[in-house]
């Protein structure tokens, strides 16, 4: 639960550091979809595969509408193993392959070519039961990003993310988190080591539909510095996930 609160207290402090010295930001109304795939032959692994459909805003068009354009479009496989106690769970491998298009903040977004990325990412994830209603969780995880752009060279990412869920009725569950993005080697050229990439904070509702289904809505705020730039994009996310267990 100490890990809870030292990210919990790492977002407050950042979230100043990060927008102290913003010189343009954009803000965008985005929708997040997925489809989620999840079998658990034991209860120590677990594999999931995912598809996930984003869209955006066109300031151009209609600020308010967030299927106007597309953001991304893609796949991605999660292999973990649990502990006997359910404590700990080891992400061994989460591959993604991504299709994307730059979040159109100014007339130049536009003209960004469509980018395309492979990503790993492994790290650990702690699960602490407080009863049976309330749940905490914290996540680090270590990506390696390939970029078309960049010529399919590494480029690294950590994110570190503290969760608590609890449950309101047997169907319905509240849902609450946060997450810090750093780039850290290796690195784009030119770029900073351990420069601030990306902040979340978000909240959702999981409602059990089936024993075996679940669907999640919610909203979630991210705030991000671009790539090579001092300029940042203001994300108002809304969520729409699915998932089947089988």
């Amino acid at each position: 639960m100490q890990r809870f609160f030292f990210l919990l207290l790492l977002s407050a402090v950042l979230w100043p550091l990060c927008s102290q010295a913003q010189q343009e930001h954009y803000p965008h109304l985005t929708l997040w979809s997925r489809v989620q795939i999840a079998k658990e032959p034991n209860p120590n692994w677990n594999f999931v595969g995912t598809f996930f459909l984003r869209r955006q805003n066109n300031f151009n068009e209609n600020r308010y509408n967030p299927l106007n354009n597309p953001l991304m479009i893609g796949g991605q496989m999660l292999i973990t193993h649990r502990n006997t106690q359910n404590t700990v769970w080891v992400h061994i491998a989460q591959l993604s392959y991504m299709v994307s298009n730059q979040l159109l903040g100014k007339p130049a977004d536009f003209n960004v070519p469509i980018g395309k990325e492979i990503r790993y990412a492994g790290g650990v994830e702690f699960n602490q039961e407080v009863n049976e209603k309330l749940t905490f969780r914290q996540r680090f995880l270590q990506e390696l990003r390939f970029f078309k752009a960049n010529d399919f060279q590494p480029v690294g990412r950590v994110r570190g993310r503290a969760n608590v869920r609890y449950q309101l009725t047997p169907f319905v569950s509240a849902n609450a988190v946060t997450e810090i993005l750093v780039h850290d080697p290796p690195l784009i050229r030119g770029q900073k080591p351990f420069r601030f990439h990306q902040l979340w904070v978000g909240g959702s509702l999981l409602w059990s539909l089936s024993e075996r289904v679940n669907l999640e809505t919610g909203y979630t705020f991210i705030h991000g510095r671009r790539t090579n730039i001092v300029e940042f994009d203001e994300q108002n996310v809304l969520n729409l996930h699915l998932s089947v267990d089988i």
